[in-house]
């Protein structure tokens, strides 16, 4: 069983935990990155830096891991059934597989967002991090911000529709994390 740790922030939990193992698939993940980094696809960039990092999963399967592992966890703790999928959703307009690595270089920072469109929980696993590699927080209007530190072999699962972001990488590498989105299942009709 997985020690789990639940901060309340408003109606919404955030689910933490240190995952089990994660020494050797968090090598072997970032082994793979390493190998298909060429093979990147990026959507969108912000203050200068590339937001998400696309591979398919043939080229990084040890990401099915964690994930499986996410889905796992939201049924246990929240009682909620959700599909964990790895690749584009058919008939939507994303071209890219609902999970993603996010690289952060030093003095590099992500912005506020959300992952609100279709998915039920997102998350987070940090795969390279230092204590002031830039804590993950989370916002709302009018009240104070809820921060997560980042942490090898650390999981992080919440709300999709929680607006978060991650401050400065003041640490002396770069931070590197896999981030991912978790469906409800019966899977939504797409056409709305």
């Amino acid at each position: 069983m997985i020690q789990t740790t639940e901060r309340e922030f408003d109606a919404d939990s955030i689910l933490s935990c240190r995952l089990p193992n994660f020494k050797q698939w968090i090598d072997q993940i970032l082994r793979e990155v390493e190998s298909a980094k060429v093979d990147f696809q990026y959507t969108h960039q912000i203050g200068g830096r590339w937001e998400n990092a696309y591979l398919p999963v043939e080229s990084v399967p040890s990401v099915k891991i964690p994930m499986r592992l996410a889905r796992d966890l939201v049924v246990e703790k929240w009682k909620i059934k959700t599909a964990v999928l790895f690749d584009p959703i058919a008939g939507l307009s994303l071209s890219h597989p609902p999970f993603w690595f996010n690289i952060a270089e030093i003095g590099q920072k992500t912005g506020v967002h959300d992952h609100a469109k279709l998915a039920t929980v997102s998350g987070v696993v940090y795969l390279k991090s230092e204590p002031l590699a830039g804590d993950l927080f989370f916002t709302k209007e009018g009240r104070s911000d809820l921060c997560i530190k980042p942490e090898d072999g650390k999981m992080v699962l919440f709300p999709s529709h929680l607006k978060h972001g991650v401050h400065v990488n003041r640490s002396t590498q770069r931070r590197i994390s896999l981030a991912f989105n978790l469906f409800s299942f019966p899977f939504p009709s797409l056409e709305w």
